[in-house]
Parts: C-alpha cells; sequence; structure tokens
C-alpha cells in the first residue's frame, strides 16, 4: 500500500547558518515522480521505533536536473540536527512519498499570493521554479500570466533562505513578481520592512495591492498560500476569510505536529472491518473500537502511508467510500462519510464496516 524508497545524497550545500539543501538520486537507478509543494516523509530507525519527519522538495521537476530537499535546524529538533551535523553526500536515506497537497492550481488564476515564514520557503520556492522559469504548465498557457506575491517573514537576510534566488527574481520579473519580506531584527534593508506582519498589515498590503476592497472577480480568481508558524497561518486566514477570500482558494502547509491530541480508550472486546485500496492493492484489517485506524494497520504490520501522526500533514489521507470515521483533531471532532476524506491517523471507525481509498 505504501512505498517506501531508498535516495542518495549528492550533496549538501548550505543556504544559511542554519538551513542546507540535500541533493538526491534513487539508490536503484529508478525515477521518482513528484510534483512541486509535494514533499518526502524521511523514515528514521531509532531505540523507540521507526519515526519519520516531513521535508518539502525545493527542486522543480524539468528545472533542476536531480531532486533536493531543504532541512532547517530546529532547536531539539533530532532528525534536523542529525541531518545538518551528521549527514553526507553518498549517505542513504529511506523515505516514503511523495505526498503533499500543496499544489499549484489547475485553472486559470489572477494572482498568486505566498504567505510564508523560515523554512515554509522551501515547498514554495519549487512553485516559483516553476512559475517563473518552469516547464509549459496549465497556469503558463494563460493568457496572461498570474501576478506573484511573496510575503515572506524572518529574523534577518541572512537568516532567509532562498534569499539570493529571490533577489534574482525581483530583478528579473519586475512586473510579475513582487517580493516583500519582513524583518525583526534588520532594519534598512532592500524590499524589506522592519515590522511583524499582523492582521492590520496584511489588511493594509492587500487593500494596497487591490486598489481597495479586492472586487468579487479578484477574490474568486486570487489563491493563498500559506506556510508558517500556526500562530501566523492562523492570523492570515481569518484576515483573508474577512475579506472575503473563499476558503478553497486559501491552502496551508504545516509539519509542526499537534502536542495534545485527544485519544480514545480502545476496547479490544469491540472491531470494526477496514478494507483500504489502492490502484490494483486492496487490505483488510481489523481495529479495535477506540483505536485510530493507522495504529490497528501498524500493528497488524500493514503499511498504510502516514508522516506526522497528528492530521497535519495530509499523508494518510485517504477517501471514505462506505461507513463512517470520526476524525478527531485538537479542539473539534468531525464525522466523516461516504466521499469525505479522511485522516487516518486521528481517524476512528463508528460503523462495523469502513472503506478507504487512497488517491
Amino acid at each position: 500500500m505504501e512505498q517506501k524508497r531508498r535516495l542518495r545524497i549528492l550533496s549538501k550545500t548550505w543556504e544559511t547558518d542554519d538551513a542546507a539543501t540535500f541533493t538526491l538520486e534513487p539508490a536503484d537507478g529508478l525515477p521518482l515522480h513528484y510534483k512541486p509543494g509535494q514533499y518526502l516523509s524521511l523514515i528514521f530507525g531509532t531505540k523507540n521505533g521507526e519515526q519519520r519527519r516531513a521535508y518539502s522538495f525545493s527542486s522543480c521537476p524539468g528545472v533542476d536536473e536531480h531532486m533536493a530537499g531543504t532541512v532547517k535546524r530546529v532547536v531539539n529538533g533530532e532528525f534536523s540536527n542529525q541531518l545538518l551535523t551528521h549527514a553526507i553526500p553518498g549517505d542513504l536515506l529511506d523515505v516514503a512519498g511523495p505526498h503533499g497537497r500543496f499544489l499549484l492550481p489547475d485553472k486559470q488564476v489572477n494572482t498568486i499570493f505566498y504567505i510564508v515564514a523560515g523554512s515554509g520557503i522551501t515547498p514554495v520556492i519549487s512553485h516559483l521554479k516553476t512559475l517563473l522559469s518552469g516547464p509549459e504548465n496549465p497556469l503558463q498557457t494563460q493568457k496572461r500570466l498570474p501576478q506573484i506575491v511573496l510575503y515572506y517573514a524572518n529574523r534577518d537576510s541572512g537568516h532567509t533562505i532562498f534569499k539570493a534566488q529571490l533577489d534574482r527574481w525581483i530583478r528579473e520579473f519586475p512586473g510579475r513578481f513582487e517580493c516583500l519580506y519582513f524583518f525583526s531584527r534588520e532594519k534598512n534593508a532592500d524590499h524589506a520592512l522592519f515590522r511583524h506582519l499582523n492582521n492590520g498589515l496584511l489588511e493594509q498590503l492587500l487593500a494596497t495591492h487591490f486598489a481597495g476592497q479586492p472586487a468579487r472577480k479578484y477574490r474568486r480568481d486570487t489563491f493563498f498560500y500559506l506556510c508558517a508558524p500556526k500562530a501566523v497561518m492562523r492570523m492570515a486566514e481569518m484576515t483573508l476569510r474577512t475579506l472575503g477570500f473563499p476558503e478553497k482558494n486559501i491552502l496551508k502547509e504545516t509539519f509542526i505536529p499537534e502536542r495534545h491530541l485527544p485519544t480514545r480508550e480502545p476496547d479490544t472486546g469491540r472491531t470494526h472491518a477496514i478494507v483500504a485500496s489502492k490502484g490494483n492493492e486492496r487490505i483488510e484489517f481489523q481495529t479495535f473500537e477506540g483505536e485510530t485506524i493507522l495504529n490497528a494497520a501498524l500493528r497488524q504490520g500493514i503499511a498504510l502511508p502516514y508522516s506526522c501522526k497528528s492530521g497535519v500533514c495530509f499523508s494518510c489521507l485517504a477517501r471514505c467510500i462506505q461507513g463512517e470515521v470520526d476524525v478527531v483533531f485538537s479542539d473539534f471532532t468531525r464525522r466523516e462519510g461516504p466521499g469525505q476524506m479522511v485522516n487516518t491517523c486521528i481517524g476512528y471507525a463508528v460503523t462495523g464496516q469502513v472503506e478507504l481509498v487512497y488517491e
């Protein structure tokens, strides 16, 4: 059900003092197909069993010769520190994926906004390579190419990943690519404000961009991509929804797991039948009452896709075909039925049988 691959590190390039890009190739020589905005789940063996972390592609198919991912050091982050301190060219990495729904729109759009901070630029740089220098895609066949706006928050220039590349695009595409940096510890930098991005400032910037309240047609044809700490994304999403931008046009990406997810008490005397399929592969297994679908599969040695185990990365997402599932987030529970998408890592079967399809 889940395909694991082994990748070889070809090179390691430092982008800042605390972030590096790893260029990769499949160890088996077979291609690995991915889309801009997707990510791989790196698999680490530890004394506590298998652990996974998601890292976005910073490369772009058709632009970069090799796939690449960029890693930023996390304070007390076991695996980011392991990669940045110890990984070298020639090392092999076990991965699953690619995964992710942080994808470019497949229809005509007027403007694409990116609101990012820190390493949130990683999936965005893959998008930008596609939009500004990539191979032909549906957006580049439009009569009018979309305008691209990037709001990018960091401490200062020295900690801004891919700043040199972004500055080149600012010069090369002055009428099409707008980039505004937000620095908390640096004044008087080019294309930058010495401010934190907040809802008032975001409203002001959008009002300036749209010359007032955005008209309905602009709200409909504008897409927003958010990849930043949760507080920033929450602020941005609330501001955008207040201004009338449709929820379906606001895409979010985060890999920070929820720390305080509610759990249910397993009842081994009651079970649910699960049918999971992908393509021609079909798997049947049982889950206990009060046990997540993913944990039930892993307990029985069944390899279903996953990464964060907390419902934020969407690696484990499957479409419900039959039955109902309670998807339990940190602050609410949503019951999903046929036709709805289910996070199996936080999903509990509530009917006798549940059928899921991985797309």
